[in-house]
């Protein structure tokens, strides 16, 4: 279930929720539900079908075949009944308890873009192009606006959120996922993926990354010339930036990161941001 990736769907979401409200405090019930349908049960369920359908070729990966199925901890047949529970759980939440359809539109967009990433016969993370852009460009949106149907609008809410945020939280996360992905590239390769790591070049891919993630940067920035965040804001993206060192090595060879503790600096700098908007947002 990879409890540590919910920091994504948390970070977009709480991003989402504050700038709809108003920077006003919300109602935390509320958003703890929806965390819980988004982060544990969908994406939880998500990860385990995931795992279940790449199995066989996480056991030819250094470090995903220490995962519980492809090294023998869970069998498949447990993690598929685990997705399929965990999925549904969300879907309950949303429709009979939280009672946001917009809400289950975007559980079910996820659901069906990781469907069509994971599962044959679609199987978009072995398509150029499409692997990219189903792996890390549709999913931010979504996350975010989950957080944002919420409490947008009032008791009216719809999918009108500032371009620069979604620009921002795109950019990062797609140059952060295309870079990673160059780490898989001799695997996929043998297995036969027709895959963008595995058609292009990696200086082309290295590009894209990095364009991605300065469109991420600067459109923060510019959401706080524009007013869409308070000035205050800009701590948060100077600190950022601060920690650009940390990053370079995996900048300019991802190919031979260290993932193990790529992870970990990623999920501190994750928990920092959100800890850090909270702050400015309600009590700075």
């Amino acid at each position: 279930m990879r409890p540590l990736e919910w920091s994504k769907s948390l970070a977009n979401m709480l991003l989402a929720a504050i700038v709809a409200n108003g920077f006003q405090p919300f109602d935390p019930f509320t958003f703890a539900l929806a965390f819980i349908a988004v982060g544990p049960c969908l994406w939880g369920g998500l990860y385990a079908l995931n795992d279940f359908t790449d199995r066989h070729k996480d056991t030819l990966h250094p470090v995903k075949r220490r995962r519980p199925i492809p090294s023998g901890q869970i069998s498949p047949r447990a993690a598929l009944g685990l997705a399929a529970f965990l999925i549904a759980l969300a879907f309950y939440l949303a429709v009979y308890i939280l009672r946001n359809p917009l809400f289950a539109v975007c559980l079910l967009g996820m659901l069906v873009n990781q469907v069509l990433y994971t599962v044959k016969p679609f199987e978009f993370k072995k398509r150029p192009v499409v692997d990219l852009v189903s792996g890390s460009a549709v999913n931010p949106v979504l996350r975010f606006y989950s957080g944002w149907v919420l409490f947008g609008e009032g008791a009216n809410p719809a999918f009108n959120a500032p371009w620069l945020l979604l620009a921002f939280l795109v950019g990062i996360q797609f140059g952060g996922y295309t870079l990673y992905k160059l780490g898989s590239k001799k695997v996929e390769k043998t297995v036969g993926y027709k895959s963008s790591i595995v058609l292009f070049g990696e200086q082309e891919i290295k590009l894209i990354a990095h364009f991605a993630i300065f469109v991420g940067v600067v459109s923060y920035f510019l959401a706080l010339y524009h007013g869409i965040l308070p000035l205050k804001f800009v701590w948060l993206g100077i600190g950022s930036l601060l920690l650009t060192p940390v990053y370079w090595k995996t900048l300019a060879d991802p190919k031979h990161m260290d993932v193990k503790n790529m992870y970990r600096v990623l999920y501190l700098h994750a928990i920092g941001f959100i800890l850090g908007f909270l702050a400015l947002a309600f009590w700075a």
